[in-house]
C-alpha cells in the first residue's frame, strides 16, 4: 500500500478466494489493505478448440471489502463460445473513479480506452513483446500518443 501502482500475482479461482488467501495467516493482511487494490485478474486453465490454453476468464474492479467479502464489478469478462471478450465498460468502477478524481468525461475514457486497446493489438501483430519493448512503447506513448499511434497504424 505504498501509494504506486504495482502487479501481482497469486493462485486463486475468485476474487473472494483471493482475499480469504490475503487475510489469514502466514500473510494476515487487514482487509483496508485488500480493499486498496484496485483490479484483479482471474486467469484458467481450459480447451479451446481441443487445445489446452490459459485465458484471462475475467477482468474484476474491487469496489470494497464487507466482512471479507468483495464488492465487486467485472467490466470484462471471456465468452469460452465465441473465445473472446465481453465488455462492459459503463459498469465499470475504475471508469468511474477516473471520472470522479480527474474531471474526465466517460466519452473521453472510452476513446482513450478504444486507443490504447487497438494500439495493444498492434504491438501483437507486429510481434512487440519484449518487456523492455512495450515499456518504450509506453513511455513513448505518455510522452507522444499520437506519434505513436501513428507508428503503429492505429490513426
Amino acid at each position: 500500500s505504498s501509494g504506486h501502482p504495482s502487479l501481482g500475482t497469486m493462485h486463486a479461482n475468485s476474487v473472494d478466494t483471493m482475499i480469504k488467501r490475503l487475510e489469514t495467516p502466514p500473510i494476515s493482511l487487514s482487509s483496508s489493505l485488500i480493499e486498496s487494490l484496485d483490479v484483479v485478474c482471474i486467469m484458467s486453465q481450459t480447451k479451446v478448440k481441443g487445445k489446452d490454453v490459459r485465458r484471462l476468464r475475467e477482468v474484476v474492479e474491487i469496489v470494497n471489502i464487507e466482512q471479507s467479502r468483495a464488492v465487486t464489478k467485472t467490466p470484462f469478462s471471456w465468452d469460452p463460445v465465441t473465445d473472446s471478450f465481453i465488455f462492459n465498460l459503463a459498469d465499470s468502477h475504475i471508469f468511474k473513479k477516473l471520472i470522479t478524481y480527474h474531471g474526465l468525461s466517460m466519452a473521453f475514457i472510452e476513446n482513450e480506452f478504444n486507443l490504447r486497446s487497438k494500439l495493444i493489438i498492434s504491438m501483437y501483430n507486429h510481434k512487440v513483446f519484449d518487456f523492455k519493448k512495450v515499456q518504450e512503447v509506453i513511455s513513448e506513448y505518455y510522452k507522444d500518443p499520437k506519434n505513436v499511434l501513428r507508428k503503429f497504424g492505429v490513426i
